[in-house]
Parts: structure tokens; sequence; C-alpha cells
């Protein structure tokens, strides 16, 4: 059992067709996670249906006998795994079921977003965890602040991206981020917790734009880290020209979209 005075985290990572990648990414997870001290991890796996078998690996991995436990505290420091399942609906409808499930059952700290693919690197967990000790709640890793790249992009894709984020900046009103589309970040639970999350309906990539607009609104404090945004270890990119098409639309509804707050 986690100690009173340790904090809690949830990495909630949306899956579909990633049974290359899945079960080196949760390994690398439990790597860097025994580095940070006074934090407890958990992982959920948010599966849509993945016909490769993905699921299948997470499910033998949460069969996987108890390691030794810690030399310093006696504990055990894996973290708990947890796996949910449902039809393929697109990145947004994934983390809406990802964050309920999370909410209802759990009550961590802080909730990670992040890809399965390696194109967000494990190693800058504690980076994002020390900016949440300095008051901050709701952190991105950011590809376009000083020291932040994406070297391995094709022009046409760091097009669709620059694009996407002057969309977000100054037709949503997002003005004090650069990086409005990272799909990294770290995001308070009592902030989700406030927020009507169904009530963003943006089931694709165009989520991460509404999410940060809520948080906005809300002038929740927010803070940018700089990440190398890494091209996919293996696999295909999940971006299609309909989550295109729906985050150009839902920039212009954002403007004026108004929020009730739960708390």
């Amino acid at each position: 059992m986690p100690e009173k005075s340790e904090k809690s985290a949830f990495i909630a990572i949306p899956t579909y067709n990633e049974a290359e990648n899945i079960r080196p990414l949760i390994e690398e997870l439990e790597k860097v996670f025994a580095t940070v001290k006074g934090w407890r991890f958990s992982i959920l796996v948010i599966d849509d249906n993945s016909p490769d078998g993905t699921a299948k690996i997470v499910k033998e991995m949460q069969k996987r006998p108890a390691p030794t436990p810690d030399a310093d505290d006696g504990t055990d420091r894996r973290p708990d795994i947890h796996l949910i399942q449902s039809e393929k609906k697109g990145l947004g409808a994934a983390y809406t079921r990802g964050f309920n499930y999370i909410l209802l059952h759990f009550t961590p700290d802080f909730i990670f977003e992040m890809d399965a693919d390696f194109q967000h690197d494990p190693k800058d967990i504690p980076r994002f965890i020390k900016k949440t000790e300095e008051g901050f709640q709701f952190i991105i890793g950011s590809r376009y602040i000083a020291g932040g790249d994406y070297p391995n992009w094709s022009f046409r894709r760091k097009l669709y991206s620059w694009g996407a984020n002057l969309v977000a900046r100054f037709i949503a009103g997002i003005y004090n981020v650069e990086d409005c589309t990272s799909g990294f970040r770290c995001i308070s639970a009592k902030f989700l917790r406030s927020l009507d999350i169904e009530n963003l309906q943006s089931d694709g990539y165009a989520f991460q734009m509404s999410l940060l607009h809520a948080a906005h609104k809300k002038r929740i404090p927010i803070i940018q880290i700089p990440i190398l945004f890494s091209g996919r270890r293996k696999g295909k990119s999940k971006l299609g020209h309909k989550d295109i098409r729906e985050f150009f639309f839902n920039a212009f509804k954002l403007r004026f979209k108004r929020y009730k707050w739960k708390d």
C-alpha cells in the first residue's frame, strides 16, 4: 500500500494496433517510475479492440508475478496495469472512456496523456512531475518552445501541425500556449473532476484542443516543457483527413463555448 505522504498518477495510453510497442513501452515506464520518489504510478491501456492482439499482451503483463519488494521501503513498486476495451471511435472517445474510468474507480492526483508508439519519451515523466510539485496543474510537452523539436517529421506533417496550432491559438483563443495539439500531458485530476468531459464532444484528435481550451477558460496554472517528439518506432500513424477536418471545425466552436463546472 502507498504511504499517505505519497502522491499518485495514472498514465492513460490509448491503443489501436500497438502490439509491437505496448510491452516495451510498459517495461520502459516501469524503469522510469522506479526513479521518482514519493509517487505511486498506475497504467491504464485504453484499447480500441485492436485486431493485432494489443489487449492480449496487456493481459499477459497483468498476470506477471510480483517482483521482489523494493529494498528501501519493503513495498512492491511495480505499477498496477489496467485495461479497458471498446469499439474504435477515435482518440477523444478513448480518452473520455479512460478518464471516466480512472476518476470513477481511483483517486489519483494527476493523469497523464501519452501515446503508445514511443513518440513520447517515458524518460520525460520526471520533468512533468517536477512541475506538478511547483504548483502547475496542466503540463504540456511542447515541440514548439525553445529546446523542443520534431526532427523526423515530413514537411507535410509539419505544415499540418503548424497550421493546427495557429488555428487553435488565434481562432479558439488559446494565446498563451505554443503547442496546443501536443498529446503528451500531465493534468490535474481535480481539474478533470470539475469538468463535464462528455460535454467536450470531440471524438478525434480535436479532443486535445477542447481539453486545453477548457483548462484555459478555467484559468488553471498551465506550463509547457520542451520535448523531443521522435518518429514512431513501429506501426503507422492513426491521424486521418477526418481528424483534420474535425479539428478545424472544432476551433470555431470553441471560440464561443461556455462551460458549466461541477465545483
